[in-house]
């Protein structure tokens, strides 16, 4: 049996997964959208030895309005295009890998290719995909659908 060990991985939602986590005082004011935040963080994964930075995505935004208004008030409702601002990463990187989300339910195959490709060739090879099938039918409107597809038809696709 060969040698085991662990993989550790930094997970970049924004200014974390605590709600209140922008209240920190090192918190950068503009959230999801600096890119000096996501430079500070992959840097810092890369620095301790991770194995990659992973960006989750979703084509729609997935939290409900509750209390109404709420949403215009959470730096959760916005954030960059994973695989752009992965390759922009990849320019202050060398070791770390960079993953993301790609649904397999918006997107056409040769523009999954080309786009993690593309990624992979800029980064030096250390481009990888987190294989998801979007199932919110929030993410279907935003492709003129009024419903997600339903879980068989979702999975024939992907695979």
């Amino acid at each position: 049996m060969g040698k085991r060990q662990i993989k550790l991985g930094v997970s970049m939602i924004g200014l974390g997964y605590h709600l209140a986590a922008w209240r920190h005082p090192e918190a950068p004011a503009g959230g999801n959208m600096e890119l000096p935040h996501f430079i500070r963080v992959t840097q810092a994964a890369e620095r301790g030895l991770f194995d990659m930075a992973f960006l989750a995505d979703g084509v729609g935004i997935r939290f409900h309005d509750e209390p109404p208004g709420a949403l215009s008030r959470t730096s959760k409702n916005v954030q960059f295009e994973p695989l752009t601002l992965l390759s922009a990463l990849a320019m202050v990187t060398q070791r770390v890998g960079l993953v993301a989300t790609a649904s397999t339910t918006y997107n056409e195959p040769y523009h999954v290719a080309r786009k993690f490709a593309s990624l992979d060739h800029i980064s030096g090879g250390r481009a990888g995909w987190n294989v998801v099938t979007s199932v919110t039918d929030m993410e279907a409107q935003n492709f003129n659908l009024d419903r997600a597809p339903g879980y068989d038809v979702r999975y024939d696709r992907a695979a």
